[in-house]
């Protein structure tokens, strides 16, 4: 009996797999020729071209940063301050805002009893820095809507102090959101 090669017998019992195993070669010496030739180089020029980017933005920055004299920032900066006191409302709007804290709560279908507020001036800067403390009851989805709605307003605020805590009332989960919120006014003399 003669020995044939393993190939032959491959290609007898099944012509499927030596044909897959040939396409996949091919297949597989094709990309590394299209990597190789066309890809990589591609790929080096764009690089090159993001660092020369880099290496002239850097380079108009220093340019920029060496124009610039002190006298020039500081008076950016003092025009940048001027633009930023303009937004701070005088103390004649607190009202306004505890109303609107009113109407956050009440549109996220909470009540506020009561709000202590607690103003402290602020140094040589003729700002009003109020504390604001106040606690509201209502399922999660409610408090989390509340939050969400305070941090979206137009008011400058910030929250000092966040106390959250749960309990059950009449079987329905329920939750505790003691808040302390800092926002600041300009004095009447400013």
């Amino acid at each position: 009996m003669e020995r044939e090669s393993f190939l032959r017998v491959a290609w007898r019992l099944n012509r499927f797999f030596p044909l897959l195993i040939a396409s996949l070669i091919l297949l597989n010496a094709a990309a590394y020729l299209l990597l190789g030739y066309v890809v990589t180089p591609q790929l080096a020029a764009l690089e090159k071209e993001l660092m020369d980017l880099q290496a002239r933005t850097r380079q108009g920055r220093l340019a920029e940063a060496a124009t610039k004299t002190p006298a020039e920032i500081y008076r950016r900066g003092e025009a940048d301050l001027q633009k930023f006191r303009a937004t701070i409302p005088a103390k004649s709007e607190f009202p306004a805002l505890l109303g609107e804290i009113f109407s956050l709560a009440n549109q996220a279908g909470l009540t506020i009893d009561q709000i202590g507020y607690q103003p402290k001036e602020v140094e040589g800067e003729g700002l009003l820095r109020y504390g604001l403390a106040f606690s509201v009851r209502g399922d999660y989805g409610q408090v989390k809507r509340f939050i969400h709605s305070l941090e979206q307003s137009e008011r400058l605020m910030g929250i000092d102090g966040l106390t959250l805590s749960g309990g059950r009332d009449s079987g329905e989960a329920k939750v505790e959101l003691r808040l302390q919120l800092a926002t600041f006014f300009r004095t009447e003399a400013s």
